[in-house]
C-alpha cells in the first residue's frame, strides 16, 4: 500500500487525461501499516490500471510492490468491524480490481505474469476472509456436505452468496454458458489441495472443465479427465455439484475457435463411446501424445488440434521446483514447466466471465492447502519421505483384485476406491492418495483445533502463514502418529517402482 498524497488529490481534481503527469514512487507509512484498507487498495490497481501506471516495462516491479501490499494484509492489520459492515462493498472492489490486472496481460510478458499469479492469490485470500466475516457462514468440512443434495452453484442463485460476472454481463440474469467456455475449480480433497500446492507459484484451484453447448439441442454438458475414469461427457448440473469450493468461468476471445475446439473434443469422446472406448488418463502428463489426457490435457489438445498447432496453452505455465525426484514419480510429474489448471486465468486470450465461491468451505479449503504446502516443504528441507503404513498396503492389496469380478466388486466397497476405477491406475497412485488420505488425516484435526481455537479467543481467523506455523510446531514435536507414516527416516520408505 503505497500511496501517494498527492496521486490521491490529483485524482480528485484531474480526469484521466493527466495519466501523462509524472508520478512519484508510493511509499507505505507506518500509520497506514496500522490501518490496512483493503477497498483503498483494491481502487488503487483500478487507477493504475486505468491510468496506464503498469506498463510492459515496470509491471514486475508494480505487481512486486502490490504483492508486498496484500502481504501486510493479515487479520492483525485489518479492521474487523469494516470487513463485517461494508463487506459486500469490499468484495465487489476487489473483484473490479483483478478484471483491471487481467486486462493488461496482452502487454506482460511472462515474468510479470507469474507475479500476476502470486497477486491473484493473496487477493483471493483476502477476498475469501472478508467473505467469511461479511457472510457469517458457519465453518464446515466437506465432508459434512452431500455434494450431490445441494442446490447447483451458478443455476440456483438464490441458494448462495452472489458471485460476480465479467464486463458487460449482468449479474441479475441467468448465466448461459457458451460452448468452448473453460471452467478452473477447486475440489476439497487432499489430492485437490496437491495439485494447487505443488507448483509455483501456488493457486487455488486444481481441476479444468471444458464445456460444450449442443447447437441443436443447446444442452450443456462438459468434457472432464478424472484419474480412474479418464475423459468422459457430464450433465452441467453434475460438474457444478463436483465437490467444487470455488469456480472461476473463462470464456475465449475467439469464440469460434473455442467452439470448434469443443466440438472436436465432444464428438472425439462420444465416438469412442460408441465402440465402448475411452480417452485414458494419463498419468505420465505427456503432452505430446494425446493418446492419454489428464483434465488439462483436454483442453490443451482440443486448442492445439483445431488451431493446427498456433494455439498452445496457457501462455505462461507453472513451475515444478521440487527437488526430490523420487516424490515427484509418487505423484506422476517431473521438475520443470507444467500447465495447471490456475494457469488459464493468466491467458490474455481468455476472459474472466465468472467467479463463485463457497465461503461455507474456504477455512478446510485453506486448512487442507496448508497441509499439503507444508509436506512439500518438509519433503524439500528436511528429506521426509512418506512410509508404508496398513492404509497404503491395504490399497495396494485390494486394487491387485481389480481383474477379479465378484472379489474386487466387494474390496472396492469396503475400500473406498470407486469401483469404476478403470484397471490401468498404477498401483503407486493408489497407495500415494491413500498415504495422502492417511497424512492429511492426523494433521487435520490438529489444525482444526489450533484454528477455531484462535477463533474463538480472537474473533477472528489464523492467516495462512499462522496455519503453517501451527503445522510446523507440530511437526517438531516430533508426533508419533505422524512418524510413523510421514517423517524424514529412510529406512522404511516405500519402493520407489
Amino acid at each position: 500500500m503505497r500511496y501517494i498524497l498527492f496521486l490521491m488529490i490529483a485524482s480528485l481534481i484531474f480526469n484521466s487525461s493527466c495519466s501523462s503527469l509524472a508520478k512519484p514512487k508510493r511509499a507505505i507509512s507506518s500509520s497506514e501499516q496500522m490501518g490496512i484498507d483493503l477497498s483503498r487498495e483494491a481502487n488503487l490497481i483500478v487507477d493504475m490500471v486505468s491510468t496506464r501506471e503498469i506498463k510492459s516495462e515496470n509491471c514486475e516491479g508494480e505487481l512486486g510492490n502490490l504483492i508486498r501490499d496484500y502481504q501486510l494484509m493479515t487479520p492483525q492489520n485489518i479492521d474487523l468491524t469494516v470487513l463485517k459492515n461494508d463487506g459486500q462493498l469490499i468484495l465487489d472492489q476487489s473483484f473490479k480490481a483483478r478484471i483491471a490486472l487481467h486486462s493488461l496481460l496482452e502487454v506482460m510478458p511472462r515474468s510479470c505474469k507469474m507475479k500476476l499469479k502470486e497477486l491473484n492469490l493473496l487477493m483471493r485470500a483476502s477476498e475469501d476472509y472478508v467473505g467469511i466475516l461479511f457472510y457469517n457462514d458457519p465453518q464446515i468440512s466437506a465432508s459434512s456436505i452431500k455434494f450431490d443434495e445441494q442446490p447447483v452453484p451458478i443455476m440456483e442463485n438464490a441458494a448462495y452468496h452472489p458471485y460476480h460476472v465479467g464486463i458487460g454481463l449482468d449479474a441479475s440474469s441467468k448465466f448461459e454458458f457458451k460452448n468452448g467456455d473453460i471452467m478452473i475449480t477447486k475440489g476439497v480433497s487432499f489430492v485437490s489441495s496437491t495439485i494447487s500446492e505443488i507448483a509455483h507459484p501456488r493457486s487455488l484451484f486444481s481441476h479444468i472443465v471444458f464445456v460444450h453447448v449442443d447447437k441443436k439441442t443447446k444442452e450443456v454438458t462438459t468434457l472432464e479427465s478424472y484419474v480412474g475414469k479418464g475423459v468422459g461427457i457430464y450433465k452441467i448440473e453434475d460438474a457444478l455439484k463436483n465437490e467444487n469450493a470455488r469456480i472461476l468461468v473463462l470464456r475465449s476471445r475467439d469464440s469460434e475457435l473455442a467452439s470448434r475446439a469443443a466440438d472436436y473434443m465432444f464428438e472425439k469422446v462420444t465416438e469412442l463411446k460408441k465402440k465402448n472406448k475411452i480417452i485414458p488418463y494419463d498419468y505420465q502428463l505427456d503432452f505430446s501424445d494425446n493418446s492419454k489426457l489428464s483434465c488439462e490435457e483436454v483442453v490443451y489438445d482440443s486448442f492445439k488440434q483445431v488451431s493446427n498447432g498456433n494455439v498452445i496453452l496457457p501462455e505462461a505455465m507453472s513451475q515444478i521446483t521440487m527437488v526430490d525426484e523420487k516424490f515427484l514419480k509418487r505423484v506422476g510429474l517431473k521438475k520443470g514447466a507444467m500447465m495447471t489448471p490456475a494457469d488459464m486465468e493468466t491467458d490474455s486470450r481468455f476472459d474472466i466471465v465468472l467467479d463463485w465461491t463457497d465461503y461455507r468451505l474456504m477455512r478446510d479449503s485453506w486448512r487442507k492447502d496448508a497441509i499439503l504446502g507444508e509436506m512439500f516443504r518438509w519433503i524439500d528441507e528436511y528429506n521426509y519421505q512418506i512410509h508404508e503404513n496398513l492404509s497404503s498396503i491395504a490399497a495396494k492389496a485390494i486394487w491387485s483384485t481389480r481383474y477379479i469380478p465378484k472379489l474386487w466388486g466387494m474390496l472396492a466397497k469396503l475400500s473406498g476406491i470407486p469401483k469404476d476405477f478403470t484397471k490401468d491406475v498404477p498401483s503407486l497412485t493408489i497407495s500415494t492418495m491413500a498415504s495422502l488420505k492417511t497424512i492429511g488425516g492426523i494433521m487435520l484435526p490438529i489444525i482444526e483445533k489450533v484454528d477455531e481455537e484462535y477463533f474463538a479467543k480472537n474473533g477472528k481467523w489464523m492467516s495462512t502463514d499462522m496455519l503453517r506455523e501451527a503445522l510446523e510446531k507440530f511437526r517438531e514435536s516430533k508426533p508419533k502418529d505422524l512418524r510413523k507414516v510421514f517423517s524424514e527416516e529412510r529406512a522404511v520408505e516405500l519402493p520407489n517402482y
